[in-house]
């Protein structure tokens, strides 16, 4: 999967999935973290329209395959920083791949401006 190749991976009137590819990650002095294993298509992130949890932003999305290190966590949708649980992870999505998503998701919520402030 190229960066071009996003695409949506599912669609309801409750959530929507997107895939980006192999996320790149990024520590908070904006130095790329690097992985071992780059095999696969990249995660796949849900954001619900409507999730009770407000951590660690409302909404935020949710990783639901892909890399199963990542599988589980959360990105907040303002910072694009990565969470395990209320755990923050010190690593946030590259700019272009938070950008892209944001584009994905912002039609599902349009009276949410998104990026989210910090």
């Amino acid at each position: 999967m190229t960066e071009e190749d996003e695409e949506i991976v599912a669609e309801s009137d409750d959530y929507l999935e997107v895939c980006v590819g192999v996320c790149q990650w990024r520590n908070s002095d904006g130095k790329f973290i690097l992985e071992e294993d780059f095999a696969g298509c990249g995660e796949i992130w849900r954001v619900h329209k409507s999730d009770p949890d407000p951590f660690p932003s409302k909404p935020h999305a949710h990783c639901i395959a892909g890399a199963k290190r990542f599988v589980g966590c959360k990105l907040h949708l303002g910072t694009a920083e990565l969470y395990r649980g209320r755990e923050a992870l010190g690593r946030f999505l590259d700019k272009k791949q938070f950008v892209r998503l944001i584009n994905h998701f912002q039609p599902k919520f349009p009276d949410i401006n998104l990026p989210l402030p910090n």
